[in-house]
Formats: C-alpha cells, structure tokens, sequence
C-alpha cells in the first residue's frame, strides 16, 4: 500500500493549491504608461484607442479580416500575454494569424514589446473574471485539463489484449458559456471484434473554482453523466477535479481525481488518479513536446494493493499548425499491475475552433 499512498499523497498536493510553494519570479514589472504610449502611437491606428477597431476608419477597411477586438474580454483573456508577444514581435503570420499583422521586432525593443503587450491586456473591462490564457496547459491523454476549452477532439485508442484486440473512437465537444464554464458532450464507439457500435454517451459540465496567476495555478471541478446505449449497462455519475500547475518556466503538472459511481450499484464504482508532466522547452507552439502520465484506479471494494490498477503512459504533444489550434498527441500506455490488456496505444487530434477554422495556419 506504501505506493498507493504516495500517490494519493502527490494527488492532494497537486489540487490542493494551499499546499504547493509559492513560485517567485524575479523579473521587473511592466511599464504600463510607455505601453499605452506605444499602443497609441503604433497600434491604435488598427486596433482603435480602447481596443476596438473602429469599422469606419478607411484604414480598418481596407484591412481583411478585421483587426482583433482587444477590449472583449474573453478574447483578451483566452491567449496567453506570450503569444501576443510573438504576434507583436514577428508578425500575425508567425502564429498563423492575420498576414497584415506587421512585425514590430524591428521597431520595437523587447521590453517596449512588454510593455505594450502588457497595456493591452488592461484594455477589456471584466477580463479578470475570466481564467487566463497562461493557465491553459497542453491536453493530456487521460488526465482531466481544468481550463475551460472550445475544442472538438477525437480520441482513438487501440488495446492490445489476449484473444481479440479492442478499437476504441471517442469524439468530444466542448463548448465555453459564461465567464469560466464549459459544456461537454462525448460520443464513444468501440469495436472489439464482436459489436462495433456506439456504447455510451457522455454529457456534463465544468468550471473554474479558483486560479492565481502569479501562483501560475489554476483548479476546477466538473460533472459527468455516461449514459450506456446497451439497456444491461448502468448509468454512471462521474464528478471530478483537475487542477494545473506551472511549476516552472519549462514544465507543467496536471492532475485530475475522478469519482465514477454506478447508478445501479454504487458499490461497483472506482476511484481514478491521473498526473501527467509536460516539458515546455520552447514558447514557441509548433514544436513537440514530451510528457510522462501516470494513472491509478482504486475500486471502492478495493481490500489490499493488489486491487489498485496502475498505468504509465509516456506522451508526445505535436503542433501541427503555427498557433497548434490543431495540435496531435501520441501515447503508449503500459499496465503496472495486472490488467485486462497489454499494451494500449493513444492518438487524440484536438482543433480549437475559437482560433479559427481547422484549416487555418498550416
């Protein structure tokens, strides 16, 4: 048991925030009065004096597609101040955005730059009621992200196991409302070699509970209802929580505790601990990023060690446009402990509809 209870232990240091040490980062804060001063003289010209373009300005016009409204707060909050950084610096077409978007490398010192990027971000009133886009940390396989997302994913998982291998296709929507929830909608298909048919339909919703930016950490909790489309199987009410850490300039950690409980037989139900960290080398999003996962499902019967299945999953997260609102993750999960499979391999294809279309920045 000394295993399980480290974990646990590592768990509920992870989405206790209160528990984690503080992360100082010394570096000088921004100088928001030459920000402005450059935003006026540079930027307004575009993107207006409050941060909305203003549509009857010749200059406006004759700009395809519209300059950004930096004084929506969602839009201002979604992205993380680095993009925008890179965006300001190099040109909207570095991360596959607006071609018209002129680099300002050339004009613009580095810390003019953070400054400037820094004023921005104040000019949507509200935007502090919305998580930040600097807590919005790479989807893992398995474990739960606690950002709220407007994604569609598809998940395919293929497990190899004695006798007939199992196919497994899940597509999943997700969709923001208000100012730190989404709504999810999961459709699962499995095929394993006798039935090929969709199994089971998954609807919930999340949301934020807490975040602190400076403490570059963020925590959510969320409720899942699975609804099995064979009448022999049970519902199951599956709450969780996801928390997420950015416990250092070039790695995160993500955590998730998911309780699934079977309507019919509440005794059936498991415990599910999922951790996972990834390696953020670069700032830069096209790239590949490697990561370790670990899970452990506890059934609530459990009555000694041997009962806690245990995984480890190493990952790849792969950028595939500029910006990676379409991005690729790569898996192979191993069991620890005896299970019902071998070896199980995971491919998740994730596209960021908000960013734009799936085509967008190839």
């Amino acid at each position: 048991m000394r295993p399980l209870f480290a974990f646990v232990s590592v768990a509920l240091a992870a989405v206790v925030p209160s528990l984690l040490p503080a992360v100082a980062a010394a570096i000088d804060e921004p100088d928001l009065e030459a920000g402005r001063k450059t935003f006026e003289s540079v930027c307004a010209v575009c993107h207006g004096a409050t941060g909305k373009p203003d549509l009857s300005s010749p200059t406006v016009q004759a700009l395809d597609p519209t300059p950004a409204d930096l004084s929506d707060p969602l839009f201002n909050s979604r992205e993380p101040a680095r993009d925008w950084d890179i965006v300001v610096t190099h040109g909207g077409n570095a991360l596959g955005l607006s071609a018209t978007m002129p680099a300002q490398g050339g004009t613009l010192s580095a810390t003019e730059i953070r400054d400037v990027v820094a004023y921005a971000k104040t000019l949507a009133p509200g935007s502090e009621l919305y998580p930040p886009g600097e807590l919005n940390f790479f989807l893992p396989v398995r474990t739960k992200k606690a950002f709220p997302e407007d994604e569609v994913v598809w998940k395919y998982r293929y497990s190899e196991q004695d006798g007939t291998n199992v196919y497994r296709n899940v597509i999943e929507l997700e969709k923001r409302f208000g100012k730190r929830s989404m709504g999810v909608l999961e459709v699962v298909q499995q095929d394993d070699g006798i039935d090929n048919e969709i199994t089971e339909v998954e609807v919930g919703a999340k949301t934020v509970l807490y975040w602190n930016l400076p403490e570059r950490s963020i925590l959510s909790g969320a409720l899942v209802v699975a609804i099995p489309t064979d009448s022999d199987a049970s519902e199951e009410i599956i709450p969780y929580l996801a928390y997420g850490w950015r416990f250092d300039d070039k790695a995160t950690l993500q955590s998730s505790l998911r309780v699934i409980v079977p309507t019919e037989d509440a005794g059936d139900g498991e415990v599910e601990l999922a951790g996972v960290v990834h390696y953020v080398w670069t700032e830069w999003p096209r790239e590949v990023f490697p990561a370790i996962e670990a899970t452990a499902t506890i059934p609530f019967d459990a009555d000694d060690g041997d009962s806690v299945q245990w995984t480890v999953l190493p990952q790849i997260r792969i950028g595939l446009t500029k910006g990676a609102h379409v991005a690729l993750n790569l898996g192979v999960e191993f069991p620890l402990s005896d299970q019902s499979w071998n070896t199980r391999y995971h491919l998740n294809l994730l596209w960021d509809f908000a960013d734009g279309s799936f085509f967008k920045g190839w």
